[in-house]
């Protein structure tokens, strides 16, 4: 009889320990659970480290009453080796810049470029931010840039007017962080040059794919390809094969901190802005028509 009473409240030990375990994990799950819900409609951030990936923009902003300074480098092409130390003493190519962010969602910036002396005014809104749940699956932005160039008249010819200067560059950027590491991008745009040179096109219609994978906490590779689309009821010239701007390649590797983003690379492109490098663009992938560039971003 002892026996069976003390066999008895052992098991309602057992038991009671056993249900005490469970609530507490029922209570636990369910905290957790209810952590989940209350990030999932939270918005992913860090897709890109900065606004510019390479030559291309992002759909990045900086944060609300911040400024961003860029500095944008490009050496001459590789192509004679030693002979300019592999285009390092070539003649280059700089533009400096300054964003500011009006609010989370707006950007304004100004930028000029060495280049045809160059005056950009540009702008970005953010129209979509993926979310952690991927209800929003992607992050969308609008990117327009305005440049003036500002050479002497005489370089524009006869029957001159200020609007000869101004070229025209629309995105849409669509982007998608899948991981902690890997985010993806695909950005047409649309180009327009009010006057542009002999057997150059006006308009222009391309497609961006550009991607980066982290591959330390601050270190990370990146990629670019640009494919101007020679849409055959938009070409102004007959032969225009033979005058069609060339697509894009770029690599490179991107450092980033809390306030400095550091990128240097390998592109095919020269103008740096990005209206030029879409209709003007002469190098080619195959032939290795490569340059070294590298673009610093500062905070503040």
């Amino acid at each position: 009889m002892l026996r069976s009473k003390y066999t008895i409240q052992k098991f309602m030990k057992m038991t009671f320990s056993f249900s005490l375990f469970l609530v507490i994990t029922l209570i636990a799950s369910q905290n957790c659970l209810a952590q989940e819900d209350e990030f999932a409609n939270d918005p992913v951030s860090g897709t890109f480290e900065s606004g510019l990936l390479g030559e291309t923009q992002t759909t990045e902003m900086p944060f609300a009453g911040e400024f961003e300074m860029h500095i944008q480098h490009r050496f001459g092409l590789i192509e004679n080796g030693l002979e300019d130390v592999f285009g390092v003493y070539a003649s280059a190519n700089i533009r400096m810049g300054l964003n500011y962010g009006v609010t989370e969602k707006i950007m304004l910036g100004y930028g000029y470029t060495k280049e045809f002396k160059l005056q950009e005014f540009q702008g970005k809104y953010k129209v979509l931010t993926q979310t952690e749940s991927n209800s929003i699956p992607v992050s969308v932005a609008l990117y327009g840039n305005l440049s003036i160039n500002s050479q002497d008249e005489i370089v524009f010819g006869n029957d001159y007017t200020f609007s000869d200067r101004l070229g025209y560059f629309s995105q849409l950027i669509v982007a998608h962080k899948f991981n902690d590491n890997i985010s993806l991008q695909l950005a047409p745009s649309f180009t327009h040059f009010n006057k542009t040179d002999t057997l150059v096109e006006h308009d222009k219609i391309a497609i961006n794919l550009s991607g980066r994978a982290k591959v330390t906490r601050s270190m990370a590779v990146f990629f670019e390809y640009d494919q101007p689309l020679n849409i055959d009821d938009m070409r102004e010239f007959t032969n225009s094969d033979q005058t069609d701007p060339e697509a894009n390649l770029t690599f490179g590797m991107e450092i980033g901190t809390s306030t400095h983003v550091f990128q240097v690379f390998m592109s095919n492109y020269e103008g740096i802005t990005p209206q030029r490098n879409s209709l003007y663009n002469k190098n080619k992938i195959g032939d290795g028509d490569f340059l070294v560039g590298f673009n610093i971003m500062v905070r503040f």
